[in-house]
């Protein structure tokens, strides 16, 4: 989770935080990053986009009070949609055998 208080906003410092925390999980070869934010957030919601997420899914009464969130996905190794079905039918094909 982060934070910054409210005094220091405005400044750079959560895009420098999420920043660094993409770069962080790509450096150890993640796919992708999942996270949930309130949908009331945002200022949140307005920074992650920039910086590449997308919704992938609203998530009604998700938080203990009650208020709902967006599921954001930022993928950090694209597919492609050739080489995804060249594999998947290699699949298809050793699956036959």
């Amino acid at each position: 989770m982060l934070a910054v208080s409210a005094s220091y906003r405005g400044h750079g410092i959560a895009t420098a935080l999420v920043k660094r925390a993409i770069g962080a999980m790509a450096q150890r070869h993640a796919n992708e990053i999942v996270l949930e934010t309130e949908e009331t957030n945002i200022p949140a919601m307005r920074l992650y986009e920039r910086l590449g997420f997308l919704r992938s899914k609203k998530l009604h009464r998700y938080y203990l009070n009650g208020n709902s969130a967006y599921r954001l996905v930022l993928l950090l190794n694209p597919v492609d949609p050739d080489a995804a079905m060249d594999l998947a039918l290699d699949d298809d094909d050793t699956m036959k055998r």
